[in-house]
């Protein structure tokens, strides 16, 4: 992969001179040869991943996105950015990836494992409440808990069915927020 890289980095590095050579000088070519010039100052350097740092040249001003490892690559990346000819400033936006996993983390389904394991034992205990009781049928009712908020699924016979699976849901552990999408059967 690393022999790719310098393949695909020479090459871009050629074509940059040639670009360079032409005379292109000014406006959007030379923001296109400033930002492949420094994709392939990335993809040559064996700290930083060219493919993890998103490039973007305006009028001389590089922006930097993406994930690095720590905060002396986020710093690396921009100082190698400062050195390329023709750049005014750096806006650098890097963020570290344990930075971008926790607010991944916070915004999606992916859950830690001391979490799924709280979720876990808190959907068997609703679970298990549910089935103990006998004006419930908790095979029926399917329970997924998120963080402290528990969501029942499924059909029960009665309105009434429907608020006790909720309250014994509602009763249980730390749960803060008991979503009830029950639907109850029709007669017929």
């Amino acid at each position: 992969m690393k022999n790719y890289l310098a393949t695909l980095a020479l090459i871009v590095t050629s074509s940059l001179a040639g670009i360079q050579a032409s005379g292109a000088e000014s406006g959007a070519a030379k923001d296109a040869w400033i930002t492949a010039k420094l994709e392939a100052t990335y993809a040559l350097n064996r700290h930083l991943s060219a493919f993890a740092i998103h490039t973007e040249t305006k009028n001389g001003l590089v922006h930097l996105t993406g994930n690095v490892e720590s905060d002396i690559d986020r710093d690396l990346a921009g100082e190698l950015a400062k050195g390329i000819e023709g750049v005014v400033d750096v806006d650098n936006d890097l963020t570290l990836q344990a930075q971008a996993r926790q607010a991944k983390s916070s915004q999606s389904s992916d859950r830690s494992f001391g979490v799924w394991v709280d979720d876990a034992t808190t959907t068997a205990m609703v679970k298990s409440k549910l089935l103990a009781n006998p004006n419930t049928k908790g095979l029926d009712i399917d329970v997924d808990t998120r963080g402290d908020v528990v969501t029942l699924n499924g059909e029960v016979s009665s309105a009434e069915e429907k608020q006790l699976a909720e309250e014994l849901a509602r009763n249980t552990g730390d749960v803060k927020q008991v979503r009830n999408q029950l639907v109850v059967k029709r007669a017929g």
